[in-house]
């Protein structure tokens, strides 16, 4: 009498999310390889537009998220997608305050505010213009030229005259309290600032 032999078969474990293919989107949509690429050559090899599993910590953690017409999350969605144009007509890269609390809380460590950050800089490279643009501008202009932020100046430069005195009773408050100087503060050594500044920019 022969007996025969049935051979088991383990099942198959169910695919989780953290399997998802480094080169798909957890719908598993193909990523956009070119706009991720350009994202990471922009905001260095730690930014990881691949590697988000649209969980939302981001958005949940977001202090403006409100505001924004593109929730953290959602704009990492697009850059993977390399929906470009949505991307830059979004208010959401001018609205990030940089505070970086979407990338403490990732549990991917994709880095999304320097994924904005990286994003933000290609727009302006891309010609985007705006008030946001321009504001960041006189920003970065005022501190290479005094190595720290005077803001009486910047509200003079971003907003003439008229801003400047709409702001005069607040900033009189500042000074007596001493928390605005009157004259521009310089950096106590600007040869070492001047160096550190030319490898960011």
């Amino acid at each position: 009498m022969t007996t025969s032999t049935q051979t088991k078969t383990k099942p198959k474990k169910k695919k989780f999310i953290f399997g998802v293919k480094s080169d798909r989107q957890v719908d598993g949509d193909r990523i956009n390889g070119a706009g991720a690429a350009r994202i990471r050559a922009e905001g260095g090899a730690g930014v990881s537009v691949s590697a988000c599993m649209q969980c939302g910590a981001c958005s949940g953690g977001c202090p403006n998220v409100e505001q924004m017409d593109l929730t953290p999350r959602t704009l990492v969605l697009m850059a993977q997608r390399g929906e470009w144009e949505t991307i830059l007509k979004s208010n959401t890269l001018w609205l990030c305050s940089s505070c970086h609390t979407c990338t403490s809380r990732c549990p991917r460590g994709v880095r999304p505010s320097e994924i904005i950050e990286a994003v933000k800089s290609l727009a302006i490279r891309d010609g985007v213009a705006n008030d946001s643009v321009r504001f960041s501008q006189i920003f970065v202009e005022i501190i290479q030229k005094w190595g720290l932020l005077f803001e009486p100046e910047l509200v003079l430069e971003y907003g003439g005259l008229p801003a400047l005195l709409e702001q005069a009773p607040l900033g009189v408050r500042l000074l007596l309290k001493g928390k605005l100087s009157p004259l521009p503060g310089r950096v106590k050594n600007p040869r070492a600032f001047r160096q550190a500044l030319a490898k960011t920019l």
